[in-house]
């Protein structure tokens, strides 16, 4: 929540004043009385979203939400939120070859918050759609498993903490179908250190 495509497709994102029309908009637009979670996205170059967190954790208070999470944020901007108020969920890229957000996984961990990550199978190939190339180690803990290199990236995913919820995205029947099978793929610990960062 923050960021809305206007009327020509481009994406513009929303002042915290903006924020409660934004709110009741998605309300009447799911004949709603309450979103269950809003996450609101941090700007690209944002330092401090305190205003914008704040605004929504008005609408919070309001009875509009129920709760609230964090998107494409820093250890420091989680840190900042929970000062003013509870955070549910954390929605960051991450994956096999996107760790920056190391970090923030383990912080949220530490505090039992739900890490979601987002491009956990793309990698960085982001929103291109391209699955990326699977470099030697998880072609070869792939074979091990009898699974497709996207599962061993997803079930990677899924070891890193049990508080990590991956959302892959797909279009594809059969490749929802292996991503729901990954997430019954137990990856031992030999596979894991032979999973190192793809660079």
């Amino acid at each position: 929540m923050k960021k809305e495509r206007d009327t020509w497709g481009e994406w513009h994102w929303a002042r915290p004043d903006q924020l409660r029309g934004q709110v009741e908009e998605n309300l009447r637009q799911l004949g709603r009385d309450q979103l269950d979670v809003v996450n609101l996205r941090r700007r690209t170059g944002q330092e401090s979203i305190a205003e914008h967190f704040g605004a929504l954790a008005d609408l919070r208070q309001a009875g509009l939400i129920r709760h609230l999470g964090v998107s494409d944020v820093s250890v420091d901007q989680l840190t900042e939120a929970l000062l003013i108020a509870p955070v549910v969920c954390v929605q960051n890229r991450y994956g096999f070859d996107l760790r920056e957000h190391d970090p923030v996984l383990r912080a949220c961990a530490e505090r039992g918050i739900a890490f979601v990550p987002f491009f956990a199978i793309a990698g960085q190939s982001r929103q291109s759609g391209a699955r990326p190339p699977a470099p030697g180690p998880l072609l070869a803990v792939a074979r091990r498993h009898g699974a497709t290199p996207a599962q061993i990236r997803l079930a990677w995913t899924l070891h890193q903490s049990p508080n990590v919820l991956a959302i892959p995205g797909t279009g594809n029947v059969a490749h929802l179908e292996e991503n729901v099978a990954a997430a019954a793929l137990r990856l031992s610990p030999e596979d894991l250190d032979g999973l190192p960062a793809s660079t």
